[in-house]
């Protein structure tokens, strides 16, 4: 009696070119996705970081303006958003008087140069 030969079960070694071709497919659509969203935080964070910077000028500017009743109106502060230093990308505090029993309010402005990020409590300036 004869025997059949046997075939061989062949095994798969590594990913085929479809699916490779998936999967680079897949992260650059994550990437257009990520990529704007991220670069939209970091410029929200610079702007946070530059208003943060401002407090402490802001506090010893109303408190010697509420305590001295011949101080004028404090001016503005800047503050450079992240690493700008040609002072195209500034945030603004602008000093406002209310009345005399409430003192002084502040309102925030920003100019970015790349960026339209809208940013809670302090408007985009458009000059």
């Amino acid at each position: 009696m004869q025997t059949l030969p046997t075939l061989k079960k062949s095994t798969q070694k590594g990913f085929t070119l479809i699916e490779l071709m998936i999967v680079v497919a897949i992260i650059g659509i994550l990437a257009a996705i990520a990529l704007p969203a991220y670069r939209d935080y970091t410029v929200r964070a610079e702007i946070s970081s530059a208003i943060a910077s401002l407090t402490g000028q802001k506090t010893i500017a109303s408190e010697e303006y509420l305590t001295d009743s011949t101080a004028s109106k404090p001016g503005d502060l800047t503050a450079a958003i992240g690493t700008d230093t040609t002072g195209n990308d500034l945030v603004t505090l602008t000093a406002v008087i209310t009345s005399a029993s409430s003192g002084l309010t502040w309102t925030c402005g920003y100019k970015h140069t790349t960026s339209s990020v809208a940013v809670k409590n302090c408007p985009k300036k458009t000059t």
